[in-house]
């Protein structure tokens, strides 16, 4: 089933009231900052703190949830060692709910979405001239699609969610090798840190468990079920989880759903004459509700144009060949036989690749694939020195601005879920003299590593 409604929950003001645990710990309610198919999170004044309550149909605490059965369950699971998922800590003794870890300043994936309440605070920003428009954004006339790619830019651009989503899809990828489904996968349960360092943590543990075909409720948030979970023929399992992990990466990334295309957006060209083709037995009436239920095509279908794209960041701005056929497997061939789609490993392997092939631009901010552009597709900026650590196995473009640079585990041995991103070695780069050397106390760089220095683009 889908979760409720949590606008009636998000009006509510937490209370002041503390809140004892089993252990005879207090705790203070703050903010919300996240829900799940079964819940809504707190802050706690405590900064490394939350308190999960479960919700019923209306938005209320469900004083019927057997949390201590579950939460036993969840701690029974065979869960990959130092794996960043926020897990239970203690059951709430007088209301239903449990504690709970989150690092602090960690924000959920949707901060990176334009929100109707941060659209609104940016365009009084550039009313009141507290924030300008760029001048590479100043020409685009619809101001809404402008602010759009004021915030795309501001909140990292490309590169900062290829890496977010990468550090994702591996800890999808470490559960589904344990034989262990998520659930839930949504912008809302995994959570960010700021750019620099890098924390990505998924929030909402209750879902954990088996793949089964059978028996207990099949939980996934709107808009990002699998059609075989919508549609209700079949439960929670990893490739439903890969459907759900590809969605919220294709909307983080193209700035659109998926599924939201013409036949959704203009209804009027689609006029259905007598050889249309009927709509699926048991396909909503909804056009928006058959989009997310899995019945129209792929807007970037390659071979079904009646549904195409007319929204939405060139995907060849924002992604690459490899993870544009990640998409066509998942959204394409996958929307029907779900086993076609590809496993979590190959999204955080392709993400990274990604991520490691990109540059910023320092003039509007936003973010490219270096080998594609010689000036910047938005701004039309030159192409900035950078430099390329490249192996026989993989290569990494690094910004002039690099002083000391950590080299990643993926740099010089297979590709890794659990490693990829540990530093193995440790590089002082000079762009002046076009050298790379060892950090002082390092190990030396292995000899399969080379360095070449690429001047500014004219």
């Amino acid at each position: 089933m889908s979760k409720p409604d949590k606008s009636a929950a998000k009006n509510k003001t937490p209370s002041s009231k503390p809140l004892a645990d089993e252990y005879g710990n207090f705790h203070y309610r703050a903010d919300e900052v996240g829900s799940g198919g079964q819940g809504v999170v707190f802050r706690t004044t405590d900064a490394d703190l939350a308190i999960k309550q479960p919700l019923d149909a209306s938005c209320t605490p469900d004083k019927n949830a057997n949390l201590r059965d579950r939460f036993q369950n969840i701690r029974l699971l065979p869960l990959p060692l130092r794996i960043p998922i926020s897990l239970p800590l203690a059951i709430l003794r007088d209301e239903p709910g449990y504690v709970m870890r989150l690092l602090n300043g960690m924000k959920p994936f949707s901060v990176l979405d334009l929100d109707g309440k941060t659209k609104a605070e940016l365009r009084e920003a550039v009313a009141a001239k507290k924030q300008e428009i760029p001048k590479w954004l100043a020409a685009i006339t619809d101001k809404d699609k402008a602010l759009l790619l004021l915030h795309y830019a501001s909140t990292g651009s490309t590169r900062r969610r290829l890496l977010a989503l990468s550090k994702c899809a591996a800890i999808l990828a470490r559960l589904h090798s344990a034989g262990l489904v998520y659930g839930d996968i949504s912008n809302k349960n995994v959570f960010v840190s700021d750019p620099d360092s890098r924390e990505v943590w998924l929030i909402d543990a209750d879902n954990l468990r088996f793949e089964r075909s059978e028996g207990g409720n099949a939980v996934y948030t709107s808009t990002y079920g699998a059609p075989e979970i919508v549609q209700g023929r079949d439960k929670n399992r990893p490739r439903t989880d890969c459907w759900a992990f590809a969605v919220m990466a294709f909307g983080a990334l193209a700035l659109c759903h998926p599924f939201i295309g013409k036949k959704v957006l203009e209804p009027d060209n689609n006029v259905a004459g007598w050889d249309a083709e009927p709509a699926a037995d048991g396909a909503p009436s909804d056009l928006d509700e058959q989009a997310y239920a899995g019945y129209l095509p792929f807007i970037d279908d390659e071979d079904d144009d009646s549904n195409s794209a007319v929204s939405g960041l060139t995907r060849e701005l924002v992604t690459t060949p490899g993870l544009r056929r990640l998409f066509q497997e998942t959204f394409g061939v996958g929307r029907t036989q779900p086993h076609r789609r590809p496993a979590m490993a190959f999204w955080a392997l392709e993400l990274v690749k990604a991520f490691d092939q990109s540059l910023p631009c320092p003039n509007c901010k936003m973010s490219y694939f270096a080998d594609n552009y010689e000036k910047c597709p938005y701004c039309d900026a030159s192409r900035p020195a950078f430099a390329c650590a490249k192996t026989n196995r993989w290569k990494v473009f690094i910004p002039a601005d690099v002083k000391e640079l950590a080299l990643t585990h993926r740099l010089c041995n297979p590709f890794s879920v659990e490693h990829n991103d540990d530093t193995e070695y440790e590089a002082v780069l000079d762009f002046a003299k076009k050298t790379a050397i060892p950090v002082r106390g390092t190990r030396p760089l292995p000899d399969g590593l080379t360095f070449e220095f690429f001047e500014a683009a004219k």
